[in-house]
C-alpha cells in the first residue's frame, strides 16, 4: 500500500527513537518499502546565528548524518531500505517539505502523552497531520510496548 516512508527523526529526544524506529521497520518490512530517516535542525536565532561559525551547517549536518545512519543500522530494515537527511528550519515545515520532494506517501511521526502546552499552541505532528498532503501515521510513544 505504502513504498516510501518519511520518518522524522527526533535526535534530541534519544528515548523516542527506538520505539518509532520499530513500528517503522515493522511496517517497512511487511511492504517492501524505501525509509528516508529525517532530522530538523531548528535554525538559531538570528542574535546566535551571527555568532555560529560559517560552517556551522556543514558540521551539524555531518554529525546528524552519522546519527542517524547508526539509528538505521540498530533498525531491522531491508539492505538499502534507507536514506538519510537533515535539513535546517522550521521542523513542521521542513518535514512537509521534504515529504514532498521525495514523494513520500506516508510520513510516520512521534507523538507524546499531551500537555497543556501542546493544547494552547499544538504539536509538531498535529501541525504535519494537518498540513501533510499525503497520509500521517502517528506513533504514540506512551503506547509502544517493548518486544
Amino acid at each position: 500500500m505504502f513504498k516510501n516512508f518519511l520518518v522524522a527523526v527526533d535526535l534530541e529526544h534519544d528515548t523516542h527513537n527506538d520505539g518509532l524506529l520499530r513500528v517503522t521497520s515493522d511496517m517497512a518490512n511487511a511492504q517492501g518499502a524505501q525509509v528516508h530517516l529525517l532530522h530538523v535542525i531548528r535554525a538559531a536565532p538570528a542574535v546566535v546565528s551571527q555568532f555560529l561559525p560559517k560552517s556551522y551547517e556543514a558540521m551539524a549536518s555531518e554529525r546528524i548524518e552519522k546519527d542517524l545512519t547508526t539509528l538505521a543500522a540498530k533498525v531491522d530494515l531491508d539492505e538499502g531500505a534507507a536514506a538519510i537527511s537533515v535539513r535546517f528550519g522550521d521542523v513542521y515545515q521542513e518535514i512537509l517539505a521534504h515529504a514532498k520532494k521525495i514523494g513520500a506517501d506516508l510520513i510516520i511521526v512521534a507523538s507524546h502523552k499531551p500537555n497543556v502546552g501542546d493544547y494552547l499552541l499544538g504539536t509538531t505532528a498535529a501541525r504535519i497531520v494537518r498540513h501533510a498532503t499525503c497520509s500521517v501515521f502517528v506513533v504514540r510513544l506512551d503506547r509502544v510496548t517493548d518486544r
